[in-house]
């Protein structure tokens, strides 16, 4: 199994990429997942996923706001109190800000939130587990990326904008984290077909007066694999990324997008 015995931490846990995460994790032969989120309804559907599975994998849920460093902190050392290392950070927590909003008449007080969220509290994160990966001398991060950093679109310029900090972040990280054993990668995703989309789909039906087929059908014509991925199959690429198959891979940058954007 890809994540066989893995500690295994995962920000951001919630109805679309987050949960996908979390479970597949689990699905992949995780010791432990630890769950992190700033509400506990999440936290609790995502435990309650994982037990379906009837996998063996323990699930430790922490609301964690990664905006508050003692709140980071305190999550690293409780997977590290309970399981003595940490095998792989998955940053998907986020904030997307206005949508749609133009970045010349963009209301910079919430990019500023985008940001806190986005990149300083990602990052804050980042620092707490990275410090105590560094003792045990291995370990992996990921960062959950966007293709709107690559391909711009429209009402995604703030969420782009932080994204793209973290992808600079992710190449330094490699850079100076490599010698202690620590991997970092990002991952970029496109158009996922999970609940987020699924809610996208229904309301834009709706506001148009069209079939949902229709406003799916322009979307998926761009994609080379024909139709959007599900958020299923970019979560297991994103685990990819922290598995012992990618142990030669730091510094890179993944595109989980059915070929929605080719670099």
């Amino acid at each position: 199994m890809l994540l066989k015995d893995k500690i295994v931490i995962v920000s951001g846990i919630g109805p679309g990429l987050g949960v996908k995460l979390a479970v597949e994790a689990a699905r992949e032969g995780a010791r432990a997942v630890a769950i992190a989120a700033r509400t506990q309804a999440k936290l609790d559907d995502a435990q309650a996923r994982i037990a379906a599975l009837g996998v063996d994998c323990e699930v430790l849920s922490v609301p964690t706001d990664i905006t508050d460093r003692a709140q980071c902190r305190a999550l690293a050392a409780e997977v590290m109190r309970k399981y003595g290392r940490i095998d792989a950070l998955v940053n998907s927590a986020y904030q997307h800000g206005n949508f749609p909003e133009a970045v010349e008449a963009a209301d910079l007080d919430v990019w500023r939130d985008v940001f806190e969220t986005n990149v300083f509290g990602t990052m804050t994160l980042t620092q707490e587990v990275a410090a105590l990966m560094k003792p045990q001398g291995h370990g992996a991060i990921v960062m959950i990326n966007t293709q709107a950093t690559r391909k711009p679109m429209p009402g995604e310029s703030g969420y782009a904008a932080s994204k793209g900090a973290l992808t600079v972040a992710v190449k330094y990280l490699a850079r100076e984290l490599g010698k202690y054993g620590i991997r970092a990668n990002s991952i970029f995703m496109g158009w996922m077909w999970g609940a987020p989309v699924q809610g996208y789909v229904q309301w834009a039906a709706a506001e148009q007066g069209v079939s949902e087929a229709q406003i799916v059908a322009p979307i998926a014509s761009q994609i080379a694999l024909g139709k959007m991925p599900t958020d299923d199959d970019c979560a297991r690429a994103a685990l990819f990324l922290v598995s012992d198959y990618a142990r030669a891979i730091s510094g890179a940058s993944l595109d989980a997008n059915g070929g929605d954007f080719m670099a």
